[in-house]
């Protein structure tokens, strides 16, 4: 009943703004106790070691007392509770280390950057949330097809391209370039086009375009082919497209035209 009184008093502070036990977030303090829920939990767990009186709840599931830092319930072991402190997104940092959750991410605190939610980096490395993802800061780059473009999917360094901060395998980051900004990305290099992280087969990189894209489809083209996402529509031939006509979408066995 106590533990569920506790729960019951989490909405009731948020109507009334007090009331007993105290309710900070996901985390709340009862008898002495520090307790952790990620929502409605009759029975939440004990908040091991945790010191209620020193106990001071950040956000996004980090805490600290006098003696230790925690993520989401869990005691962060190395993590220098004096110096902690919730940074940006799903990272936390000290005088020694960037936190991912429980987990040491970077050892250069000073110099870390948060670049968006999923990356940053710092003098060393770059990261993607809980993980490096590349050696070469300094020519890390987010491929905007636009200035305001706002899908951050494709990424590169002096050495590799990136597609969801996955290495796409076989690309020339030299070369390699996005061709729109839509959810079904299109990108080229000099030796192949890319359907998000895929080599389409057999495409033309010199030639290859976007004929349309939206939210539930993507149609492109080259000299020889049409291609619905990252397949031949077969018998379509791009010489035989109207002139001057807008393509307004694609299926498995046509490209559609407007007036």
């Amino acid at each position: 009943m106590r533990r569920l009184a506790a729960v019951l008093c989490i909405a009731a502070s948020a109507l009334v703004g007090a009331c007993s036990p105290k309710v900070v977030g996901g985390y709340y303090v009862e008898d002495g106790k520090v307790y952790w829920t990620a929502g409605i939990d009759s029975s939440p767990p004990v908040v091991a070691d945790a010191d209620a009186e020193s106990f001071h709840k950040l956000s996004n599931g980090y805490a600290r007392d006098k003696s230790h830092a925690y993520y989401r319930g869990a005691q962060i072991p190395g993590a220098d509770a004096a110096t902690f402190d919730w940074l940006n997104y799903g990272w936390a940092k000290d005088r020694n280390h960037i936190w991912a959750g429980t987990l040491p991410l970077s050892n250069d605190p000073d110099h870390f950057v948060p670049i968006n939610s999923d990356l940053a980096k710092d003098g060393r490395s770059v990261y993607c949330k809980d993980r490096e993802i590349s050696d070469d800061p300094a020519h890390f780059e987010i491929l905007r097809f636009s200035p305001d473009d706002r899908n951050l999917d494709y990424a590169k360094d002096i050495h590799t391209a990136y597609y969801r901060c996955e290495a796409i395998a076989g690309a020339n980051a030299a070369t390699f370039r996005r061709l729109n900004d839509s959810v079904f990305n299109y990108a080229v290099d000099d030796q192949r086009a890319y359907y998000q992280d895929r080599a389409i087969v057999g495409a033309d990189p010199h030639t290859f375009r976007v004929l349309y894209d939206t939210a539930n489809e993507g149609c492109a083209a080259d000299a020889q082919h049409a291609y619905r996402w990252d397949t031949v529509i077969p018998n379509v031939d791009p010489h035989d497209f109207p002139s001057g006509k807008p393509v307004t979408g694609c299926d498995a066995t046509q490209v559609t035209f407007g007036p």
